[in-house]
């Protein structure tokens, strides 16, 4: 079997892809980890507004899959999620790094990551209180399995979350995006980071 890997404008050979990386067995795209029984993990340990938001959210997307899928989908806090009970689903969090305990296990490696203050991605930082985001990263512990994120910075933040339903037929979305609370009003000038992971899942340079 011949391996071809490409190099700026030129293929050459190479060694056989690592199965953790993108491929067949999971290549990205937000909405890939709703895909293998899906459970909702909500955040608790933030203020009692975004503890409130993280359960509404969570809750209003299980009644909208029950709606539109007509499916039932698993919902438990932060505080009752085993990794290892729930090794073989693909899981969505809801809340950020510090207001759900979840995170850090699901998501300390990620190359995003989200707080209160603001959204780093890589080097960069984007630093606002009404920025939304809806991003997946692979699972460490299982090379077909992701974990999908519906975040934002604080309380305005998590209500920008709110924008988009994702359960929509047709709707589709990169392996990650960052946008403002002015999406509704100024459209894709509100879009302040979209795209696609590298094929080892890391973040793109330059675009």
């Amino acid at each position: 079997m011949l391996y071809l890997h490409k190099n700026n404008n030129s293929w050459l050979p190479g060694p056989k892809p690592d199965a953790s990386a993108k491929g067949v067995l999971r290549n990205g795209t937000f909405k890939e980890p709703f895909n293998h029984r899906m459970i909702f993990v909500y955040g608790t340990s933030g203020t009692k507004a975004e503890n409130e938001w993280a359960y509404n959210k969570a809750r209003f997307d299980a009644e909208s899959w029950y709606y539109r899928g007509n499916g039932a989908v698993d919902i438990v806090s932060d505080r009752e999620f085993e990794l290892n009970k729930y090794a073989d689903r693909g899981i969505i969090i809801y809340g950020n790094a510090d207001t759900n305990r979840a995170w850090k296990p699901l998501l300390g490696h990620s190359p995003i990551q989200v707080t209160r203050n603001a959204v780093t991605m890589g080097s960069e930082m984007l630093s606002k209180d009404d920025l939304g985001t809806y991003f997946m990263v692979p699972r460490k512990d299982n090379n077909k399995l992701g974990v999908a994120v519906v975040s934002g910075t604080g309380l305005k933040g998590l209500h920008t979350a709110n924008a988009n339903q994702y359960f929509a037929g047709g709707s589709g979305f990169p392996d990650f995006v960052v946008f403002t609370s002015e999406l509704p009003v100024k459209g894709v000038e509100a879009i302040k980071a979209a795209g696609f992971y590298n094929n080892d899942w890391t973040l793109p340079v330059g675009e």
